[in-house]
This record gives C-alpha cells, structure tokens and sequence, in this order.
C-alpha cells in the first residue's frame, strides 16, 4: 500500500511539484471568484467573519470532496499499470489515490490560511485540529463516494453529464459562500439533508471561533460517513467480482 501511495504522489505532483501548483491556481481562482460574488452582493463580512477565509474554508472543503471523489471514481482508468502486480488491487489503487488526494488538500488549506495569515486578511485559526479533522471527513466523503460511482460512470457514461449537474447543485447548496442563516426559511430544512452544509457551518465555527454553528449537527454529517464507508466497500466488492472495476 505504502508504495502505491508513493507512486500515486508522485504522479499527481509531477516534476518540480507542477501539480501542486497547478492545483494552488486552481484554487486561488474559486476562492478569489467567490469572494467577489460575496462582497457585491452585499453580504461581506458575517458575524466576524473576514471574507476572504470565510470564503476559502467553503472552497477547500467542497473542492476536497469534489476533487477526491472524481479521482476515485475514475480509477480504473489509471489502474491497469499498477494492477499488473498481483498483491495489489483495484482497491488499493482507490484508497491511494484517495489518501494522496486529501494529503494534498490538508496541506493546500493550512497554506492558504497561513497566506491569509500572513498578509492579514485574517485572525489566527481558532481550532487548527478540528478544521483539519473537518478536511479529512469531506476527504473521505468523496473517497467511498467515488467507489460507490465507479462502477456507474463505467456501466453508464450517459451518468456523466447528470453528475456533473449534481456537482453544481452540490457546489450551490454546500455552504460555499454562505452560512445556514442565510438561507431562505422556505428552503431551511430541504438544505439541512445535506451533509456537506453541515460541514461547512461546522467549520466557520472551528476555524474563527466567533461564529457558532448551531444549526449543524456533527452527529449526522458523521452518520453520512458510515453510511458511504459501508456502501463504498459493498459496492468495491460487488465491481470487482463483477469485473466492472477493472
């Protein structure tokens, strides 16, 4: 596992860490997009809360979750090479390619936050460990999400373009760019089911410490984990017997 991990690493950074700074660009630009949407719509700063960070804490953790299991998902396509080798799996490919992804996301966050830091755009992190811990979770929301969708996005491409609306559902209803406050009372307990809002709130909470997340249950983004968890692995099991995972 260890050297499947290695090698997935090295793919994905490149040569002179190409990939990391690639991904560093992509995310400077949906943080900087979404920062103007939310100063000229009025809303600026909420509750304390600089924008700039407010922003780029939705940012990181959808594009983990985003990132992660669209990476997943398309495993098979990068697996043939590393499957030649009988001790290792389509599976193990899966949570290499997973475990490098959330890596990478951790590390890009704290920067970014070290960044804001910095330049003082915003305060010390109230709770490093937690916020680090909430990028982790939505990292592996998107790792057993993407086994559950594998073996889908093989059986059916026409699934594809539907995923990619999904997404940006998804992305418009995660908290991105707002708090569970601010959404309409009409469509307060429809927003609620989803789990990445959860934690997105959850996080605004942990990272500046003046906001609290009282509409955000950490108990029921945690039972979505399980739920994924367990499917991921059934669904893995049930592709590869069926030989759609490879």
């Amino acid at each position: 596992m260890s050297a499947v991990i290695f090698r997935e690493g090295k793919a994905r950074m490149g040569r002179n860490f190409m990939g990391l700074f690639a991904q560093m660009g992509q995310l400077g630009v949906a943080i900087t997009i979404f920062s103007l949407i939310r100063y000229f719509t009025g809303q600026g700063i909420h509750r304390g809360m600089d924008i700039v960070p407010f922003v780029a804490t939705g940012v990181i953790m959808f594009w983990t979750f985003r990132n992660t299991m669209q990476r997943v998902a398309v495993t098979s396509m990068m697996a043939y090479n590393d499957t030649f080798f009988p001790q290792v799996t389509p599976l193990d490919v899966a949570i290499a390619r997973g475990v490098v992804n959330i890596t990478l996301f951790v590390l890009l966050g704290f920067l970014a936050f070290g960044i804001f830091i910095l330049v003082g755009v915003s305060h010390p992190i109230y709770r490093p460990a937690y916020v680090a811990m909430l990028i982790l979770v939505s990292g592996f929301y998107g790792l057993f999400a993407g086994m559950i969708l594998h073996p889908v996005l093989r059986r059916f491409r026409l699934f594809r373009p539907v995923l990619t609306v999904v997404l940006r559902v998804l992305l418009l209803t995660s908290g991105v760019f707002f708090v569970i406050p601010e959404i309409p009372y009409l469509f307060h307990d429809y927003a609620l089911w989803n789990p990445l809002l959860h934690l997105s709130d959850i996080m605004r909470q942990e990272y500046f410490g003046t906001y609290s997340a009282e509409y955000a249950d950490f108990g029921y983004a945690m039972r979505w984990l399980v739920g994924l968890i367990l499917f991921g692995l059934i669904t893995e099991r049930a592709a590869r017997r069926s030989k759609s995972f490879i």
